[in-house]
């Protein structure tokens, strides 16, 4: 029982791949797809894992709510980091959280599940459920003062970038940017989103407002117009529009004088010194110490990695549920202690209660 029972904490796992690269979730006014993970700066079997076994729905559902009432960028990155932080302690975010922990972090409440879920008691517990049994060992522990779970988390944030690519033209581009997920715990994972915000024009007043708001160059301008009260709303959220696509058109002009001081600099510069500089990137040999080795989509072994078994991957994201006899043994060792409580009985609660908490203590 224990074995298939500790799986089901692996929350959002799947061999099915629900949400692979170009996956896409939208609402009214916005548009997010999915397009990776990066792992260490790089692709290796690590991302690819998160790429095909992971379901990135209840993620993506989280930064489009936080698009709701937009206001500004800043605000959606705030509102999705506190979500994401929030969830993440849940039963549904623990598959993700507990993939990424290094497992000194978090073996002991990993062994309290294993010891809840091999001594659930059906006539006082009700039904059998991972979520129950992960409810159960949560409540323990956010109850112990310093124990919480969210001390368990590790250092993330999230950021939006103006799209930069080359065979594409800025006008395309316009109005997406790259939005990220940055998760750093057993390995700097890079959660990579393409964020879409659509132009909504649907009746003469949106494109009476958005052509004023275009006219504005800082927000306080709006206040100065001459229009009816009425109408300040539509020209405020039409500006926040402009805002979007104008902050790209900034971005590519900062590009070009970043090239034109480049070359500028190159012009300058004695030419023997760009030869030693290209002789010393040349011979230099940089020390990769991942255990993963790095694959690029233009590569052909990035092919080869593509058709890994999605099995073993995720056996590789999950190596901490990957051997149950370990967890069976230590459970057993528990149960060992004193076999002849009930889970769930109020003397059983309390026995619960005292096991965990002396695996929190030493």
């Amino acid at each position: 029982k224990i074995d298939t029972a500790m799986e089901g904490f692996a929350t959002g796992f799947n061999l099915e791949g629900n949400t692979k690269p170009g996956f896409s979730v939208e609402n009214e006014k916005f548009k997010l797809t999915f397009s990776g993970v990066f792992c260490d700066e790089r692709k290796n079997i690590v991302s690819h894992g998160f790429e095909c076994c992971y379901d990135w729905t209840h993620v993506m559902e989280m930064v489009l709510d936080a698009t709701e009432d937009y206001n500004s960028m800043a605000d959606v990155e705030e509102k999705t980091e506190e979500a994401l932080k929030n969830w993440l302690t849940t039963f549904r975010g623990w598959g993700l959280l507990s993939s990424m922990l290094p497992v000194e972090k978090h073996r002991y409440f990993i062994l309290s599940l294993a010891y809840a879920s091999a001594n659930w008691n059906e006539a006082t517990g009700g039904p059998y459920s991972v979520e129950k049994i992960f409810d159960t060992v949560r409540y323990v522990y956010e109850n112990c003062p310093g124990k919480e779970i969210r001390h368990l988390l590790p250092r993330l944030g999230v950021w939006f970038e103006d799209v930069v690519e080359d065979t594409v033209s800025f006008k395309v581009n316009e109005r997406k940017k790259s939005f990220t997920i940055f998760l750093n715990a057993k390995w700097m994972l890079e959660i990579k989103f393409e964020v879409e915000k659509k132009r909504v024009n649907t009746n003469l007043l949106d494109l009476a407002t958005e052509a004023v708001a275009q006219q504005m160059t800082i927000e306080d301008d709006i206040n100065r117009l001459e229009i009816p009260l009425t109408l300040f709303d539509n020209v405020y959220d039409k500006f926040k529009d402009v805002e979007w696509v104008r902050s790209h058109w900034n971005f590519k002009a900062e590009l070009e004088l970043d090239d034109e001081e480049f070359s500028e600099a190159i012009e300058h510069t004695d030419p023997e010194v760009l030869d030693e500089a290209e002789t010393t990137e040349n011979g230099t040999k940089i020390n990769d110490e991942q255990d993963y080795p790095e694959y690029t989509e233009n590569d052909e072994s990035f092919d080869d990695v593509q058709e890994v078994n999605n099995e073993t991957v995720c056996e590789e994201l999950l190596s901490d549920y990957a051997n149950p006899d370990v967890l069976k043994r230590s459970v057993e060792t528990s149960c060992a202690v004193e076999d002849g409580f009930a889970l769930l009985t109020s003397l059983g609660a309390i026995y619960l209660f005292l096991v965990i908490f002396a695996f929190l203590c030493f």
